[in-house]
């Protein structure tokens, strides 16, 4: 008996997860990054927001999300309406900070 190919079972593709990345800038002040990160990301109280906006004011930048596409594609854009500076990287283990 001749089995086809079909027979055999595809193997299935593993979705990316991308990091949502705050980058620190000039033009906006702690209480408006404040706000925005309260409104935008699910699960952020007023205290992991603050505590945001004061690692990305010392280092630069800070991981503010993680997950997978169409929703991180989703809290991206709306960031970027806010006009916060956003990066968008694909999830390494080196991106936890």
């Amino acid at each position: 008996m001749e089995t086809s190919k079909s027979d055999t079972p595809t193997p299935r593709k593993r979705r990316k997860r991308l990091s949502l990345f705050l980058l620190n800038d000039d033009h906006h002040s702690f209480q408006y990054v404040n706000n925005v990160l309260g409104a935008i990301l699910p699960m952020c109280n007023s205290l992991q927001a603050e505590q945001i906006a004061t690692i990305v004011h010392g280092t630069g930048e800070c991981q503010i999300y993680s997950g997978f596409a169409p929703e991180i594609y989703i809290i991206y854009a709306k960031f970027r309406e806010s006009g916060l500076v956003i990066d968008l990287r694909e999830h390494t283990k080196t991106n936890r900070k």
